[in-house]
C-alpha cells in the first residue's frame, strides 16, 4: 500500500430536467463531447455552494432551495477525483427561457436520458442512470470508477 496524501479534484455537477423529464446536459468550448453543468470546488468551498455558483456561472440560475445530493463518483488512480452530483431540479419552460449562457459553454440541450447517455462523454453518461435513480429515491448513489492496474 502506498503511503502518500491522496491529492484529488473535487468536482460539482447538477442533474436538471424540464417539465418532460429530458435532462439538460451542456456542450463545453474546452472539451468534446456533453456533459452536466457544473465545475470545480475552490479551496475552503462546500460542494453545495460550489454548486450553486457553478449554476449561476453557467446557466444564469439562481437556485432557492439547498440542493440535494443524488451521487458520489469517486474515480481514481490516474486522475483522481470526486464529483458530486446535486439535484438541480425541474426547469419549467420560464426556467428555461430564462437560462443565460457563458462564453465557455457552446450550447445548452434538454434530451431525453436516452439521447443523453448517447451523446454525454464517458464518464457523464456512467453517472446519468445510477443519478436518475437515486432522484426518485430516498438514497444516495455511491459510483466508483478504478482503472486497472
Amino acid at each position: 500500500m502506498n503511503n502518500q496524501q491522496a491529492s484529488k479534484e473535487i468536482v460539482v455537477a447538477g442533474l436538471i430536467t424540464d417539465e418532460n423529464g429530458r435532462v439538460l446536459i451542456v456542450k463545453p468550448s474546452h472539451k468534446e463531447g456533453w456533459i452536466f453543468p457544473g465545475g470545480y470546488v475552490e479551496i475552503g468551498e462546500a460542494p453545495s455552494n460550489a454548486f450553486i455558483r457553478e449554476m449561476r456561472a453557467e446557466l444564469g440560475v439562481d437556485l432557492t432551495t439547498h440542493p440535494r445530493l443524488l451521487s458520489i463518483d469517486y474515480r481514481g488512480l490516474s486522475d483522481e477525483y470526486v464529483m458530486f452530483i446535486f439535484d438541480g431540479g425541474v426547469f419549467t419552460e420560464e426556467m428555461v427561457n430564462k437560462i443565460q449562457l457563458p462564453p465557455q459553454l457552446l450550447e445548452v440541450r434538454f434530451v431525453t436520458p436516452e439521447e443523453a447517455k448517447s451523446m454525454l462523454r464517458a464518464n457523464s453518461a456512467r453517472r446519468l442512470l445510477p443519478t436518475l435513480k437515486a432522484r426518485s429515491q430516498t438514497g444516495i448513489a455511491y459510483l466508483e470508477h478504478q482503472e486497472l492496474l
